[in-house]
């Protein structure tokens, strides 16, 4: 079980944070932008929350990871700031 570290202290699994909807999605497309992640992140506020996003660097990174809570991504293309991500799992 993935566990996790809250800024406070507090320490517990991912089930002891917010809310018990939890997705581990990895967004790729080649050479993202910053641009293009904040409009990524915008889009993918509108019905989630980001809790988490991973290592990335702007203009090289090809992934970026995110732990999101609430409704379900679906595994696909997603459109944000007229660029095209595809959607998958992260397994850890």
């Amino acid at each position: 079980m993935a566990y996790t570290i809250r800024a406070h202290g507090a320490a517990g699994s991912f089930s002891a944070v917010g809310r018990q909807e939890y997705q581990l999605k990895s967004f790729s497309k080649t050479n993202i932008t910053q641009a293009e992640l904040d409009a990524l992140v915008t889009s993918v506020q509108t019905l989630n929350t980001i809790t988490i996003i991973g290592a990335f660097v702007a203009g090289t990174s090809d992934v970026v990871n995110m732990l999101i809570e609430g409704g379900a991504i679906a595994n696909s293309d997603i459109v944000a700031g007229g660029a095209t991500f595809t959607v998958g799992d992260v397994a850890f």
